[in-house]
């Protein structure tokens, strides 16, 4: 529906097949954009988690480049060129691990904090107090309308 963005809140009163149909389309637009959002926070959720994976496997590499001078190979002797090659590549892979951190804590920053926001405050709790406040108003409607009947009912009696 085109041009329609609020629910009347004086139409709930009169409780209209129109003003059910309305609410239904509103919740459906509210279930597909939760849905959407689910299905986002699942995809970003992945790249952070395998950025953190990234950046645990780049300094897992340099730890591992660095500890070659440690290991004792019995059929080498001692290569110095082979050595010192792996200990300037580890110095490039902990650079690069530092990166890798340095973007997962951006990634957290800037892309998983706002949509986990978004997802908490804005969808849930608005959405859970909306239907809460429809329900009450609804439940107090239906019991104003029933003193309304039982009073009808009771005078017809009386007469």
């Amino acid at each position: 529906m085109p041009g329609i963005d609020k629910l009347p809140i004086e139409e709930t009163f009169e409780d209209s097949p129109q003003t059910r149909s309305l609410l239904g389309v509103f919740e459906e637009d509210a279930d597909a954009i939760s849905n959407y959002s689910q299905k986002l926070f699942q995809a970003m959720n992945r790249i952070y988690d395998a950025q953190n994976e990234l950046s645990a496997a780049t300094h897992l590499t340099s730890k591992l480049l660095k500890e070659y001078e440690k290991q004792r190979f019995p059929l080498c002797s001692d290569d110095e060129v082979m050595s010192s090659t792996l200990q300037h590549f580890a110095k490039v892979i902990d650079e690069l691990s530092s990166c890798h951190a340095v973007l997962s804590t951006q990634l957290a920053d800037a892309m998983m904090f706002p949509i986990t926001q978004f997802k908490e405050r804005d969808l849930k709790g608005k959405t859970l107090k909306f239907h809460s406040h429809f329900f009450t108003l609804e439940t107090d409607h239906r019991y104003d309308k029933g003193i309304e009947l039982y009073t009808a009912q009771k005078n017809k009696g009386n007469t």
